[in-house]
């Protein structure tokens, strides 16, 4: 047997395995900071990008945008597959004209950015600017809903800005909580510019993300701002008479919060838009042989934490390895925009055309007021024949055997050994494949019931219900789907108790202050051992969807 021409095809095939693993890279991104603007106003132009060596051409904004400035930062973390790099661009612009400008594609490295559109409104209706007595002050706040009547557990952004005709040198920008309701920062702040009668103001932009717990009247307190400025021009210097104090203040909102609707899904998920795609795309393939299928769902006016994660249906054709979810928030349009990609590795077991079916997403349309479903067209596979082709189930090998519908007859030309080398390195590879996902999986799962714990424990010191209810089901490996599964799933009877007064408290008019106290002290320890995995029948629907 020739020892050494065995060991060099092995390293090959183990070589092609951690290729076909490896992950693409070079992807890049970009967004607005807001769809629509004012003549006059800055807009700004996030672009992220993997390949930190790229940098992007702005030539092509020139005619429509004067660019004032391109601020850049890289950011790095650890993965599974080791260190990844993100090069992020802040590009500040200001519109040469009013209308809808095209944003075109511009060049990151080897790739380009996705066409936008920006819409600039003239500047001069009332209806576009603050009032003539508010537009005097040097300071002035504005508050902006993205829905002055949304759902239950609806996604809400606030926005508050800051106009300001002075040079701050310190200052306190706050906007307190509502009570039914968790209000938390969200985003990156955003800063431009913005002409008002003829004066020029620099204006702050601050995100909060508002989840409104119950239905009714929900008052939105004031807004407000203290600081200590220097009016800009002033020749007085940074002392003395050119110090200023400021201070402004915004009126308190009213909103009306609508109920859950009879009509939805039991996965109760309102959003103004929410889509799926393929994110790669595959064609063929090859029994034995694994495919790589990315997928994503998109949400329009939505938060991560509350889009299910994208699943394949089960198909006997295929074996199927799921990756971790990447989520991912930012501001667009003046919501809350979403995206969950995962990835897919497919290992074909029959040959022939074959479907690959994603499960489809129930969501609620706000506009509409009406029940959608998110689909995606089957992905049509064509799969060649290999060497490990089956019928129905994944063929299990030990090495040194051969199977009995593989004789002589058909390998006449190839010795025995060969075909036993063959087929043992095959079970090695495979052994290799299994071990190097299963591990990583399990790993990951910890590690991320590990973060959710201690992440836990500082939203039961605060006493946020939602954050609470999402991070308790990944508090235990593997994680649970729902609130009701990880009750199922607990021994310890106070906790379960905890669990179904948070639940009360979110959905049914509970007391959401007894829930804190009670939620706080049966999780203070932690969770206790779980118990076997099991169903339970929900009191409500749940907070986030069931997947």
């Amino acid at each position: 047997m020739n020892i050494p021409a065995i060991a060099t095809r092995m390293r090959g095939l183990l070589l092609l395995v951690l290729c076909l693993a490896a992950p693409a890279f070079g992807q890049v991104r970009s967004t607005l900071s807001q769809s629509r603007i004012a003549a006059g106003e800055t807009v700004t132009l996030h672009i992220e990008v993997d390949d930190a060596r790229s940098v992007p051409e702005l030539a092509p904004l020139a005619p429509d945008f004067m660019v004032l400035r391109m601020d850049s930062g890289r950011q790095m973390e650890i993965r599974g597959t080791g260190i990844h790099t993100q090069q992020r661009f802040a590009v500040e612009m200001r519109p040469r004209r009013s209308g809808q400008i095209e944003i075109p594609a511009l060049k990151v490295g080897t790739q380009y950015t996705q066409p936008m559109r920006l819409q600039v409104t003239d500047v001069g209706t009332p209806t576009d600017l603050p009032s003539q007595a508010q537009a005097g002050q040097p300071v002035f706040l504005e508050t902006h809903l993205s829905d002055a009547s949304p759902y239950v557990q609806q996604a809400v952004l606030v926005t508050v800005r800051l106009h300001y005709a002075v040079n701050l040198f310190s200052g306190e920008l706050q906007q307190p909580a509502p009570a039914n309701a968790s209000l938390v920062p969200f985003g990156d702040d955003s800063r431009s510019s913005r002409v008002i009668d003829g004066r020029e103001y620099r204006v702050l932009a601050r995100h909060y993300l508002l989840l409104p717990e119950r239905s009714g009247e929900l008052v939105l307190p004031a807004a407000w701002f203290r600081g200590e400025g220097e009016r800009m021009g002033n020749a007085g210097g940074w002392f003395g008479a050119a110090r200023v104090q400021v201070e402004a203040s915004t009126p308190a909102q009213r909103l009306d919060i609508r109920p859950i609707p009879a009509a939805a899904a039991a996965a109760w998920l309102p959003a103004h838009a929410l889509s799926m795609r393929q994110m790669n795309a595959i064609a063929q393939g090859q029994v034995g042989q694994s495919l790589r299928l990315k997928l994503e769902v998109r949400a329009d006016g939505a938060i991560a934490a509350q889009l299910p994660d994208p699943e394949i249906a089960p198909d006997s054709r295929f074996q199927i390895f799921a990756e971790p979810p990447e989520r991912n928030e930012f501001v667009s349009h003046g919501r809350a925009q979403s995206v969950v990609t995962r990835e897919f590795v497919l290992l074909p077991l029959v040959a022939g055309d074959v479907s690959v079916q994603a499960k489809p997403v129930d969501w609620w349309d706000v506009n509409a007021r009406q029940a959608r479903k998110a689909t995606l067209a089957p992905i049509q596979l064509n799969i060649a024949a290999g060497n490990f082709q089956q019928q129905a189930a994944p063929l299990i090998v030990e090495a040194g055997q051969v199977p009995d519908e593989v004789t002589d007859a058909t390998v006449p030309a190839r010795p025995r050994w060969l075909l036993w080398g063959l087929i043992g390195m095959a079970v090695l590879a495979a052994l290799v494949w299994l071990t190097r996902r299963y591990p990583r999986q399990w790993w990951r799962a910890a590690s991320e019931a590990r973060s959710a714990r201690r992440e836990l424990q500082q939203a039961l010191q605060a006493g946020d219900l939602p954050v609470i209810a999402r991070l308790l089901p990944r508090v235990i490996t593997p994680a649970a789907a729902s609130l009701a599964e990880l009750r199922a799933r607990l021994v310890s009877l106070p906790q379960q108790q905890a669990i179904d007064a948070l639940e009360q408290a979110l959905w049914g008019g509970g007391n959401a202050e007894a829930a804190r106290k009670q939620l706080r002290t049966a999780f203070a320890a932690g969770v206790n051992s779980p118990a076997r995995r099991g169903k339970a029948t929900q009191l409500l629907p749940p907070l986030y969807p069931e997947h």
